[in-house]
C-alpha cells in the first residue's frame, strides 16, 4: 500500500534539496545590491500560518476575497502598483515553495524542507516590507483578520447545500502542477485535480494492486483502470468545467474521502478483515472507525487512520495502534460533516466558512496516518482539493490561485 518506494522518495527529497540550492542562488543573483541592502533587519519573519493566510487572501481567484485585499491596500494607502506587487510576490513565492518545500503546501509523500522554506519566506518578507514601506507586520495582521471575516453568507450557502442532500459542495481550493500524468494529459494545458483519496489515484492510474480487495468493487468495479472525475464550477455558477480527472492524491491526506457518508453501525460487516487480537475489547465499537470497511456503500475512512497507522490488513492490529495528535484510546474522533474535509477542521487557519474550526484546532492540528509511516502534523491550510493550471484558467483565475469553488462529486464512488 505504499505510494512510492524508498528510491523514489530519495529522488523526490534530493530534488527538493537541489531546488532549494538553485532557487537560493538565483534569488541572490536577481536581487540587486541596493535591494538587498534595503531589506530592514527588523522585518518580521514569516510563519507557515502567515504564508497560508497570504495565499488565501492575496493569491485568491474569488472576487469577494480580492476585494478584501484591495480594502487593505486602501486602508494602508498602498498604491495600486504596490498592491498588485503584493499579489505577484505572494504567487511567485507560492511557485517557489512548490519546488522547494511542497510538503508545506500539503503535497503527499514529500519530506519537509524547513531550511529551504525559511529562505523563500525571508525573500518574501523583504519584498512585503518594501511594498508596504516597512508595515509588513500590519499587513500580515490585516490579512489574517480579512480571512477570518469571510464567513457569514458563504457559511449559510454551504449549510444549505449539505441539508439539501446534494452532491455539490462549496470548498476551499488551492493549486498545483503534476509533472507526470496518465492518459496523455499535459501538466500545463490539461484539466486535472488532486483529491485526498489515494484509491482514486490508484484506480485512475490502473495500479489496482495498491487497492485492497475489500475496496476494489467500489473503486474498480470492472477490475480495470477507471476514469473517476469531478465537475468544478465557480460559486456563482458562471464558470463550469466537467469531467475533470482525479490524477493525484492530496492535499494533506490520503484517506479522507470527505464526500462519502460516515459509518453509523457499531457492528462491522462480516466481510471486514479484523485482527484476532484487538488493542482493546471495545476497539471496534465506534461506528465512525468501523467505516473503514464498506457496508454496501463506500464509507469515510479518515477516522480509522487517526488511530491506526498503515500496517496493512487485518484491521485493528495492536501493533498499528498509534493515535495522532491528541487522540487517545477512549477519546475517539467525533464525526465530521459529510462534504467537510478533515484538513478544513484541522487547519491552523481559523476557517469559519465551509466547516467551522477555530484557534484550538482539531486533533492538535494533526491529520491521519500516511502510507509513508508518518502522520500529517501541522496542517496549515484548509484546502479540500488541488486544481491544475488549466482548471485555474477555466475558472478565470491567475495561476496559482486559491479560492472558493463548487465541486460536484456525483461521479465518485
Amino acid at each position: 500500500m505504499k505510494l512510492s518506494g524508498n528510491w523514489l522518495n530519495f529522488i523526490k527529497n534530493s530534488a527538493a534539496i537541489i531546488a532549494t540550492i538553485t532557487l537560493f542562488c538565483s534569488l541572490m543573483l536577481t536581487q540587486s545590491p541596493a535591494t538587498l541592502a534595503a531589506t530592514p533587519q527588523s522585518t518580521r519573519a514569516l510563519a507557515p500560518a502567515d504564508m497560508q493566510n497570504l495565499i488565501f487572501v492575496w493569491a485568491s481567484g474569488t472576487t469577494s476575497i480580492q476585494q478584501k485585499a484591495l480594502q487593505i491596500c486602501q486602508a494602508d494607502t498602498i498604491s495600486p502598483t504596490n498592491c498588485a506587487g503584493i499579489s505577484a510576490a505572494v504567487r511567485n513565492t507560492w511557485l517557489d515553495l512548490m519546488q522547494v518545500d511542497p510538503a508545506s503546501l500539503g503535497r503527499i509523500g514529500m519530506r519537509e524542507n524547513p531550511t529551504g522554506r525559511a529562505q523563500v519566506y525571508n525573500v518574501l518578507a523583504g519584498k512585503l516590507s518594501a511594498l508596504t514601506q516597512g508595515k509588513e507586520s500590519l499587513l500580515l495582521t490585516q490579512t489574517q483578520q480579512a480571512l477570518q471575516q469571510l464567513n457569514a453568507s458563504l457559511q449559510q450557502a454551504h449549510n444549505h447545500l449539505i441539508s439539501a442532500g446534494t452532491a455539490n459542495y462549496t470548498v476551499w481550493a488551492t493549486s498545483f502542477t503534476q509533472r507526470s500524468l496518465p492518459n496523455g494529459l499535459k501538466p500545463k494545458t490539461s484539466p486535472y485535480v488532486a483529491l485526498p483519496d489515494a484509491f482514486l489515484k490508484f484506480a485512475n492510474w490502473g495500479t489496482l494492486s495498491n487497492i485492497p480487495s475489500i475496496y476494489q468493487p467500489y473503486y474498480a468495479p470492472n477490475g480495470t483502470k477507471t476514469t473517476w472525475s469531478v465537475a468544478i464550477s465557480s460559486t456563482n455558477g458562471t464558470k463550469n468545467i466537467s469531467n475533470v480527472l482525479v490524477t493525484d492524491v492530496g492535499p494533506w491526506n490520503e484517506d479522507d474521502n470527505w464526500w462519502d457518508a460516515n459509518g453509523t453501525s457499531a457492528t462491522l460487516p462480516s466481510s471486514c478483515p479484523v485482527s484476532s487480537t484487538l488493542i482493546a475489547p471495545d476497539a471496534t465499537s465506534n461506528p465512525l472507525v468501523n467505516g473503514i470497511c464498506p457496508n454496501g456503500q463506500n464509507l469515510r475512512r479518515i477516522y480509522y487512520y487517526l488511530l491506526y497507522s498503515h500496517n496493512g490488513l487485518p484491521f485493528f492490529q495492536p501493533s498499528g495502534y498509534s493515535p495522532t495528535g491528541n487522540f487517545t484510546d477512549g477519546n475517539w474522533p467525533t464525526a465530521i460533516p459529510q462534504g467537510c474535509s478533515e484538513s478544513t477542521i484541522a487547519s491552523v487557519n481559523n476557517d469559519g466558512i465551509t466547516c467551522g474550526g477555530g484557534p484550538g484546532g482539531y486533533n492538535a492540528h494533526n491529520g491521519g496516518w500516511l502510507r509513508g509511516g508518518t502522520y500529517n502534523k501541522g496542517i496549515t491550510n484548509q484546502s479540500s482539493i488541488d486544481l491544475s493550471p488549466a482548471v485555474n484558467k477555466a475558472l478565470g483565475w491567475t495561476y496559482p490561485s486559491s479560492g472558493f469553488i463548487q465541486v460536484n462529486v456525483s461521479a465518485l464512488p
